[in-house]
């Protein structure tokens, strides 16, 4: 049987404490968090907290949710956070300049596809 409570939320943490990235995952997620542009998993394990645990996901979700939105986005300008979207499933509320940069990069694949 499946724990349906094995999610969790975390932070990654700047050298001065203060939180960077908020995520939520299960398992070794936490650790593992590669190729996010600005939110690359810190070297130093103790900067990485864990916020909530035992979370159904759905739990985890609306969590990671509420964190980003009370830190806020420097992406919008509204916080301190790196993270790109609002949380939760997908690409949700990206900003103007992420909407931007994943059309170029889609652009530049179609051009080198074609050449």
């Amino acid at each position: 049987m499946v724990d349906e409570r094995r999610f969790y939320t975390y932070a990654y943490l700047r050298k001065d404490r203060t939180p960077y990235y908020i995520g939520k995952g299960q398992g070794a997620r936490a650790f593992i968090h590669v190729g996010r542009r600005g939110a690359q998993t810190p070297k130093d394990r103790s900067r990485i907290i864990f916020l909530k645990t035992g979370l159904t996901e759905g739990e985890a979700l609306k969590h990671e949710i509420y964190m980003i939105a009370v830190l806020g986005r420097k992406d919008l300008g509204t916080g301190i956070l790196r993270n790109l979207t609002d949380g939760g499933e997908g690409l949700s509320n990206p900003s103007p300049e992420t909407r931007r940069k994943k059309s170029e990069i889609a652009r530049k694949r179609v051009q080198s596809q074609e050449t």
